[in-house]
């Protein structure tokens, strides 16, 4: 299980393809991934002559190269990719994403590759840095901008909780193995990872599908609350060390602040793949360092007496000296590498008195513990920096938490009178109450049983090798007891579903991720452990992760960005504590409330005078808020089923007379009403648009009756070849015109009919030729697609066709006619509008909410064509109005678009843009009303404030103001009281 060669085994793959000049684009992610597992030498070599971050916007164009990208499937990085591959700036892209890839995000890439670049997709799961062969990290650092914990110590948060998931994914599939998953009982965050990393394991169930083992591999999660001390300590072996006191990122030591440091020394490379003296010597005590480093330079001082001049004396030196050099310049830079850095290691020692600090440290982390008065000689001592101080009495807090609470009040005291400030101090209350021992599984230090206390004495009676690493990981007891199995059930349970007596057996192959970052001490352990089993043949081979990689300053970081989200009590002392303990929470100056009050100044008087005006301005604003009824809007789908609408229109068209206008109605149904008079009223007006009173659009039927009594009895009118009616006689000129209309034959001559000669049809025909004709009413139409004609002429229907008679609308009998309209009124009703309460609330409302008017309400449409036809296209939106007495009021809104058309042209032929366009013929003149039902209710709903809000609001208003006007007046006053105090006796408080 060595993951730096799982990772370089995935590098090497995706920098052999293409066999050709390619670019290597990485994001924020995969850059230090890459630079653990790989070497430029060996991108050199697989012709990789560019690397570059893919969002980097000024690289240039290059399109005779290749591009392999290898990004984490994040947000930003497919957003960076989307825009690579809009704009490509290379010939051929090869895509490697270091973790599972979405279908949407596969689906989105696809979209994006309009130019059709993308040669290759391929998911290679290196979604980690690997630190070492045996130590993993998610490089997720806790601060305040990404923290690890939500509201409470047992909480993650959402997006760290997914890079966790997403990091262990990555390690599993990248070492094929599918374990079994044990974690920390008292651990909820252990716990929720457990439980998504199973979930997603049998989701990727094909991912996972690999050879089974005779004992499944373990995956145990681990929280580092457990243990809180391994991160605070001071290390002593080169890799630890040089990160406690430097720090090493990702593989990366910055010099720069070391005093006297050449240039090319100010940031060096420190891994166990390019340096060999490192890889050697990387988990070396800081004494044996010392001895081995002197033996490097010795020997490297040998080498350079072979390389100088005086030792070539013959042609073979020469070639041997050419062939020598650029390994023996290397070596040259890594000695003065290390020479430098443990150099600068030994001054910060010297200089932060660490190894005093070391010896109280290792005595407080062990069982055999540390006296009170040496602790207090480090937080006494000037020379040991606030820092270390702070460290050693939260050491000593979390060993005698519960014993020596007197103590542990005495040190914070101390610590506060020796350069430590109150915001630094109360960490302390932090770590007890976020990783105290009530908060901790396991005993740490042994203090709670006989046989522990009995196996610390042995250990004492045969002493330690080194003084300084006295201490050893809680790990390390874990990892015991798995091996000797007994790692009880009961604290570290399996997740469901796991088979019996699986703890009895011991895993081949074991995984330990530590939920808030590992440390190099435990990696440290975890390495020896993994150097035995390979000199054993049954050996159990470990591997060692985390969130991140803790020094001292980066795991007090972490806590103290963590309580920013925790609640307050955390920065408060534990309830065991002293009575002496003294309280760190932060206040303004120290003012003391309790006697200040009882003071009257005429700041006072006059802050509480100001305080009751906000008050009663701001309780007025509450009040008014709170009677004022407010619209809250919200969509719903329309469920209504089998309901009509009622259209209500007026519009006049001053150019067609009320004798050739016909009103039908046709939907998506197949329902039809065609030439509706029922509750329709067509008035004439003259061509100057004055109604002619009395004149109806009926008249022309008004005199029938008249002339049916001047008929002889039995009287049976010809229908002149129209069809017949059920009576079979046509009695009237309407009855024949009816009958021609039915039979599909245009009624364009009326002087041939006996009836309409009697009736004096075309006389009247003639005097309402140049008139006009106003149609108003309602109409109710099914609730489904349709549309509302107004035509010339009766229609028709012929097959599965309608018609329009257009013969005496286009006849040319010295009145033209044509479609000009204006439409007075159109709106869509509903049942509830008859209601005159309802219609009266319904029209309030829509007048509060700036909806009364209609979109065709007022319009005007004017031509001088006879074949002319406007189009309306209605969206019809079905709206509901609840009030807060509980009534419901339905109504509708439409929205309009409108669209006109010359029927005489068919081909408009191309306009300035270019564009082609063509009519059908088909088309009639007219005003056709063509609607559309939504199928969105929209529902306004009358709110007004809660009595109980008002009433929280008030409070809140007059506790907001009177704490302000608290804090300012305890300002002044305890500003004041200080000038008075400082001997001028001319200062006077207000």
């Amino acid at each position: 299980m060595d993951v730096v060669k799982a990772v370089e085994t995935y590098i090497t793959k995706l920098v052999s393809t293409p066999s050709a000049m390619k670019v290597l684009l990485l994001d924020t992610h995969t850059t230090p991934i890459v630079s653990l597992a790989s070497t430029q030498s060996t991108l050199l070599s697989h012709q990789v002559y560019l690397t570059d971050r893919i969002d980097n916007g000024k690289r240039d164009r290059m399109s005779h190269m290749k591009c392999v990208c290898f990004l984490q499937p994040s947000e930003d990085s497919l957003d960076a990719l989307s825009a690579e591959l809009r704009e490509p700036k290379y010939g051929e892209y090869y895509l490697y994403f270091s973790n599972i890839l979405s279908k949407p995000a596969i689906e989105r890439l696809a979209d994006v590759d309009e130019f059709e670049v993308v040669r290759e997709v391929q998911e290679y799961f290196a979604d980690y840095a690997p630190l070492l062969p045996c130590l993993f990290s998610l490089n997720h650092t806790p601060t305040s901008e990404k923290p690890l914990y939500g509201s409470s110590p047992n909480v993650w948060d959402s997006l760290a909780l997914e890079r966790s998931v997403q990091g262990i994914m990555a390690v599993l599939l990248s070492l094929k193995k599918k374990p079994v998953i044990r974690y920390e009982k008292t651990s909820g965050m252990a716990k929720k990872l457990a439980n998504e990393v199973q979930h997603r394991i049998q989701s990727e169930a094909t991912l996972f599908d690999f050879r089974l083992t005779q004992v499944a591999p373990l995956l145990l999660i681990l929280d580092r609350r457990n243990d809180p001390i391994t991160p605070l300590l001071s290390q002593w072996t080169y890799q630890a060390m040089v990160h406690e006191l430097l720090g090493i990122h990702n593989g990366r030591v910055n010099l720069s602040m070391v005093p006297d440091i050449r240039p090319e020394l100010s940031e060096i490379t420190l891994t166990t793949i390019t340096d060999p003296f490192f890889q050697a010597h990387y988990l070396a005590t800081f004494g044996d360092l010392g001895t081995s480093l002197k033996n490097y330079v010795q020997s490297y001082q040998s080498r350079s007496l072979a390389q100088s001049p005086s030792s070539i004396n013959s042609i073979f030196d020469m070639k041997r000296f050419v062939e020598e050099y650029p390994e023996f310049r290397k070596l040259g830079g890594n000695v003065s590498k290390h020479v430098a850095l443990v150099g600068e290691l030994s001054r910060l020692v010297d200089r932060d008195r660490l190894l005093d600090v070391g010896e109280v440290e290792q005595g407080l982390a062990t069982s055999s513990g540390s006296d009170f008065k040496n602790v207090q000689a480090v937080v006494n001592n000037p020379v040991v920096p606030a820092w270390n101080k702070l460290r050693v009495v939260i050491l000593y807090a979390l060993r005698y938490q519960k014993t020596q609470t007197s103590n542990i009040a005495a040190l914070i005291n101390l610590l506060l009178s020796n350069g430590v400030s109150r915001e630094e101090a109360r960490l302390v209350y932090v770590f007890l109450n976020v990783a105290g021992s009530d908060q901790r599984q396991d005993d740490l230090f042994s203090t709670e049983s006989l046989l522990a206390k009995g196996r610390s004495a042995l250990k004492g009676l045969k002493g330690v090798e080194n003084v300084y690493t006295q201490h050893t990981p809680h790990l390390s007891q874990t990892l015991e007891n798995i091996f000797k199995g007994r790692l009880k059930d009961t604290t570290y349970p399996f997740l469901d579903g796991t088979g019996a007596n699986m703890g009895l057996q011991r895993p081949q192959d074991i995984i330990i991720f530590m939920i808030g970052g590992t440390t190099y001490e435990e990696a440290r352990t975890v390495a020896l452990l993994n150097q035995e089993a390979g000199n054993s043949l049954t050996g159990t081979r470990i591997l060692l992760g985390g969130t991140c990689v803790h020094n001292s300053s980066s795991y007090v970081e972490m806590i103290r960005a963590a309580a920013e989200r925790f609640p307050a009590s955390v920065y408060e002392p534990p309830p065991e504590s002293a009575t002496t303990a003294p309280s760190l929470n932060l206040n303004l100056g120290g003012v003391n409330t309790t006697e200040d009050v009882k003071v009257k100044t005429r700041t006072g008087a006059l802050l509480t005078i100001i305080s009751a005006c906000i008050i009663l301005a701001f309780t007025t604003i509450e009040f008014f808020d709170y009677r004022r009824v407010g619209v809250d809007t919200s969509i719903v789908v329309d469920r209504s089923r089998g309901q009509k609408l009622s259209v209500r229109l007026n519009v006049t068209f001053p150019h067609v007379p009320c004798y050739l206008l016909s009103l039908d109605v046709m939907d998506i149904s197949g329902e039809q009403q065609r030439d509706i008079s029922h509750n329709i009223l067509k008035k004439r007006i003259t061509k100057t648009g004055v109604d002619m009173p009395t004149l109806r659009g009926e008249d022309l039927r008004n005199e029938i009756d008249k002339l049916a009594e001047r008929r002889a009895s039995g009287y049976c009118g010809s229908c002149y070849g129209g069809q017949e009616p059920e009576s079979g006689c046509c009695n009237s000129c309407e009855e024949v015109r009816q009958a021609y209309t039915d039979k599909g034959w245009s009624f364009s001559s009326p002087d041939g009919i006996e009836q309409c000669v009697e009736e004096g049809w075309s006389d009247k025909l003639k005097d309402q030729a140049d008139e006009g004709c106003n149609v108003s009413g309602r109409i109710r139409v099914n609730k489904v697609v349709g549309s509302i004609q107004i035509s010339p002429g009766r229609s028709y229907q012929a097959g599965s066709r309608t018609f329009q008679d257009l013969v005496p609308y286009l006849r040319d009998d010295g009145n033209p006619h044509d479609f000009s309209h204006t439409i007075h009124d159109f709106l869509f009703m509903a049942d509830d509008e008859y209601n005159p309460n309802k219609a009266k609330i319904g029209k309030d409302m829509k007048q509060r909410m700036g909806i009364a008017d209609n979109p065709l309400d007022g319009v005007e449409a004017k031509t001088t064509k006879a074949a002319y036809m406007y189009q309306y296209f209605l969206k019809v939106v079905s709206t509901q109005f609840r009030t807060l007495e509980g009534k419901i009021i339905n109504t509708h809104q439409y929205s309009s678009t409108q669209f006109e058309r010359d029927l005489t042209k068919f081909n408009e032929g191309e306009n300035k843009q270019g564009i082609f366009t063509q009519h059908g013929v088909a088309g009639s003149p007219g005003a056709y009303f063509n609607f559309e039902i939504s199928p969105i209710l929209v529902v306004h709903s009358e709110t007004r404030q809660s009595f109980a809000h008002f009433l929280t609001s008030t409070c809140a208003i007059v506790g907001g103001v009177l704490t302000v006007a608290a804090l300012l007046d305890g300002i002044l006053f305890a500003t004041g009281r200080k000038l008075r105090k400082g001997g001028d006796g001319n200062v006077k408080l207000m």
